[in-house]
């Protein structure tokens, strides 16, 4: 398990269409699939950094 600690994550012009398309849908399992694929790898990627 990762050490928690605050981080900072970028979001792509993408990604960010994605989440208000999220929103805008209230679509439960797109934002699951989004969290587990998209923010999940990079709080993972922030966590091995420094």
């Amino acid at each position: 398990m990762h050490r928690v600690k605050d981080i900072q994550l970028g979001l792509s012009a993408a990604e960010v269409q994605d989440v208000l398309s999220i929103v805008l849908d209230q679509d439960r399992d797109k934002a699951l699939a989004f969290v587990l694929d998209v923010l999940g790898k990079k709080v993972e990627k922030g966590l091995q950094e420094h």
